[in-house]
């Protein structure tokens, strides 16, 4: 009977002592997992979000002292959830980024005999300036020369006159394809220059059937190559402002888009309207911006030297003449504030990952992606020991997840949609193919990527409007923890990297 009773009194003793080194290998980091999992807070995240995309800030242009304020923000809340720099003692990674900064900003509309001065247009209600518009004093007639293009093949200048003019033009390219199979990449400062060299002394983009987004009013710093044309306005016009320079006419801008595209041939014709622009700016062909680098280092002594990339652009399109700013809420506040919460998270959770996990906050990313660009060309980590990229961009508005990928890394996807199975219960089928916004740069060195954004979402899209109030709470929660739960996976688990299929 003792004998039976001291058999027991091993197995007591033992197994728990097995036991407890299984829950210690196991059990403690799932636990450690969720108590991270449950510090992400849609609250704590909004706040964020709702500091970042203050007026404080001005919309972040990157090269502008507001800009440079807002990273080290972003520093100082990595680095206080555990996040320590790479490559160099400061996380801010400095690299050269051209500015345009608008001082100031007037336009009216003239008399009908184009004399005076007589309609005064409300900035960023009537009219915003491109991000990378010319100073000018000009009053003029406006000329409406379709799609603005000048090439050998099709050219809108064929056989109107435009010199001492102010163009009307729509900022996409025809519909069709030309003889070649490809119109290239013609851009807004590419399309003043056209301008330019036929003459014009100022350019109006015009809103198009199916512009997105549908307000022509919104904030764009995404102007194509140089040089800057310093003396050359360019300036966007809301419907009412265009329907009013094609008031003389018995057709309007959307008729003539519909003639432009049957005929695929120009419809270029003066308006008989004129314009009044008066614009005043700073230009800079360099100054310094940062992308804001940082790392959680792995605890494997083998596997530490692999790395997560998780991605975010911290840029907007900044503010016009200390009378508007464009807050960038969603685009991409959101996205910034989720990678905080995800470090903050690992934080407060104790979580020991394997592979080390790189937090890449991305500048100048609206001015062409120059951020990541510059990040992959001048990596501080060896990019062919990266497992997988993550990019997290406009992940607040919407109503439901969607990450882009799957066609090109299903298996990566995969992953993602078991993670949100078993946890969020937010993700869309909806996915294209890899790479796309700050993942493309990764993507073209043949890293595997995931982009998170959202469906039925940038209804704000460069906005004055795009503000915290706007944002779904239960999708940036939501985003920000299947994000978490993704990268603590790769972060420990198996994958290795994927193969791309051809992006579809």
């Amino acid at each position: 009977m003792r004998q039976s009773m001291k058999y027991s009194w091993n197995q007591v003793t033992i197994l728990p002592f097995f036991f407890l080194l299984i829950v210690s290998s196991n059990g403690f980091s799932q636990n450690a997992r969720q108590v991270g999992l449950n510090s992400i807070k849609s609250k704590d995240l909004l706040q964020t979000v709702g500091y970042l995309s203050s007026q404080r800030f001005e919309g972040r242009l990157p090269g502008s002292a507001q800009y440079d304020q807002a990273a080290r923000y972003v520093a100082t809340r990595l680095k206080n959830a555990g996040v320590k720099p790479v490559g160099q003692k400061s996380m801010l990674h400095y690299f050269d980024q051209e500015v345009n900064e608008i001082l100031d900003a007037q336009c009216f509309l003239l008399d009908e005999n184009n004399n005076y001065a007589i309609k005064p247009l409300t900035l960023g209600k009537d009219y915003v300036c491109r991000g990378f518009t010319g100073s000018g004093n000009v009053k003029a007639e406006t000329v409406f020369v379709g799609f603005g293009i000048d090439t050998d093949e099709y050219s809108d200048y064929r056989g109107i006159n435009v010199k001492g003019k102010i163009v009307l033009v729509y900022k996409s390219l025809p519909p069709w394809k030309p003889s070649s199979g490809s119109w290239g990449e013609i851009m807004p400062r590419d399309k003043a220059r056209f301008a330019q060299k036929n003459g014009a002394v100022g350019i109006v983009f015009i809103p198009y059937p199916g512009s997105f987004p549908k307000s022509n009013i919104y904030g764009s710093i995404a102007a194509g190559k140089g040089p800057q044309l310093e003396n050359f306005p360019m300036i966007q016009v809301s419907n009412e402002v265009s329907d009013s320079l094609f008031g003389k006419l018995p057709f309007n801008a959307d008729v003539l888009y519909g003639k432009i595209v049957h005929d695929k041939a120009p419809h270029s014709i003066e308006t008989g309207r004129g314009m009044y622009i008066n614009i005043k700016t700073d230009y800079f062909p360099s100054r310094k911006t940062a992308n804001v680098i940082g790392v959680i280092e792995g605890s494997d002594p083998k596997r530490k030297n692999q790395f997560i990339v998780l991605g975010a652009h911290l840029d907007h399109v900044g503010q016009q003449a200390g009378k508007i700013y464009f807050p960038g809420a969603n685009d991409n506040a959101s996205g910034v504030a989720t990678l905080i919460a995800i470090a903050e998270a690992i934080k407060n959770g104790q979580v020991k990952t394997k592979r080390s996990i790189i937090f890449a906050i991305f500048s100048s990313e609206e001015t062409g992606l120059n951020g990541s660009k510059y990040f992959v060309e001048n990596s501080p980590i060896n990019l062919k020991q990266v497992t997988a990229m993550l990019n997290f961009d406009c992940v607040a508005d919407g109503d439901s997840i969607a990450i882009n990928g799957h066609p090109t890394f299903p298996r990566l996807w995969r992953i993602a949609k078991r993670m949100d199975k078993r946890n969020t219960k937010l993700l869309s089928k909806r996915s294209y193919g890899g790479g796309g916004a700050d993942a493309e740069a990764f993507y073209q060195k043949g890293i595997s990527t995931l982009y998170f954004n959202a469906t039925n979402g940038y209804k704000h899209l460069h906005q004055t409007t795009d503000k915290v109030e706007t944002l779904n709470p239960v999708l940036i929660e939501k985003e920000a923890k299947l994000g978490y739960l993704v990268t603590l996976k790769l972060a420990n688990g198996w994958f290795k990297g994927e193969k791309a299929r051809k992006r579809e």
